[in-house]
């Protein structure tokens, strides 16, 4: 497949334009100077981080498809989980707030006296927040959430965490195509992985593109283990 075919691929899928494209790439050139001294490997940035919609972040990218499948499907509410401090949350409260759609976040901690960070933009982009006391706890509280919605003649839409689905890590597919319109493909991306979304999106990129790069998920919380089973999952649903 070349990017080419693939990004007419990802173009018969709907998503909204939560994300403009093409999001710059610098280099880190003292980063680099100081790992080897007297010159490094080159390293560069994709600054995800510079996207405006919902203060930016890699989740925007993945709610883009994600969302416009619960506008396709007549929703009026989207339900997430995640940490207090969450910013798939935030991300997912911005674009229920963009669509006027009401939010529903499931949150595993305790509710700040004081809300701040992530948790002060989850109020004020309008988001409701329900607190339970573990990670375990928020699927089955978005599941119990969803059907007294629906009981009351509601239209929820459920969004896994991370809204890392085989649909949300397109978004890293279409992140890919993106890259090589601006560099020749890298030996390595380096990423932060937790929900798994981002890099199964990655890796379903490079094998659909048969490209050599090498993709390292550095883990923010599960062991590595069950973060590759994860990723296996989302690439397969790929297809």
């Amino acid at each position: 497949m070349t990017p080419a075919s693939l990004r007419d691929a990802l173009a018969r899928v709907p998503s909204l334009p939560l994300a403009p494209q093409p999001t710059p790439v610098e280099p880190m050139r003292r980063l680099a100077a100081a790992i080897v001294a007297g010159g490094g490997p080159r390293l560069l940035v994709k600054r995800d981080d510079a996207i405006a919609f919902g203060f930016g972040g890699n989740k925007v990218r993945k709610l883009a498809f994600v969302a416009a499948r619960a506008q396709a499907e007549g929703a009026d509410t989207l339900i997430t989980a995640g940490g207090v401090q969450s910013n798939h949350a935030r991300a997912t409260a911005a674009t229920a707030a963009k669509l006027g759609m009401r939010a529903v976040l499931v949150a595993n901690g305790t509710a700040p006296e004081k809300p701040t960070a992530n948790a002060l933009l989850d109020a004020l982009l309008g988001a409701e927040v329900v607190y339970v006391k573990t990670r375990d706890e928020r699927a089955p509280k978005m599941r119990e959430i969803a059907d007294r919605l629906r009981a009351d003649g509601g239209r929820p839409f459920e969004i896994p965490i991370g809204a890392s689905t085989p649909l949300g890590a397109l978004g890293y597919v279409q992140a890919v195509v993106e890259l090589l319109d601006q560099i020749p493909a890298p030996d390595v991306i380096v990423h932060a992985t937790s929900s798994a979304g981002t890099q199964a999106g990655l890796v379903a990129a490079c094998r659909l593109l048969d490209l050599p790069t090498r993709i390292i998920g550095i883990s923010a919380d599960d062991p590595a283990a069950s973060i590759q089973t994860q990723v296996r999952t989302i690439v397969q649903g790929i297809g």
